[in-house]
């Protein structure tokens, strides 16, 4: 029969830490004090980009609940954009920018994971930026 832990056990390996970003998502993040962890965003009340990023480390898992969402990658100044519907789903790679955009109301869950033996700087990405945040979901 499964035991149930103490909040300190859980508070030894795990944090919380929740936010409304500047785009208005919701997000619900339970994280390994690794850097491990899961991320339970919910769109605002209009469609909105996140913040272009590459990771040296730690690789990315989205899954669509419900809505749809856009990834945008940039690889050897190349762009590539993906329009991802319920169910879909994309891992990033290590060393590859990407941004994601999300329309008002959807949902998507995100698993971070990768090698914890190496550093996990997140760096931003302006050049992306720039590409991406003048798109429309039209232009999507």
């Amino acid at each position: 029969m499964p035991m149930d832990l103490t909040a300190e056990e859980v508070n030894s390996a795990i944090t919380t830490n929740h936010q409304v970003m500047d785009n208005g998502e919701l997000r619900y993040r339970l994280m390994a004090k690794n850097g491990y962890g899961y991320i339970l965003t919910v769109a605002g009340d209009k469609g909105g980009w996140q913040n272009s990023h590459v990771h040296r480390a730690v690789r990315e898992t989205y899954i669509v609940q419900s809505g749809w969402m856009a990834m945008a990658t940039f690889r050897d100044k190349i762009m590539d954009l993906r329009v991802y519907r319920p169910g879909g789903m994309v891992t990033t790679e290590v060393g590859v920018a990407h941004n994601v955009y999300l329309p008002a109301g959807a949902v998507i869950h995100t698993v971070k994971h990768g090698d914890a033996a190496k550093p996990r700087a997140r760096t931003a990405v302006e050049e992306l930026d720039e590409e991406v945040k003048g798109l429309t979901e039209k232009d999507m």
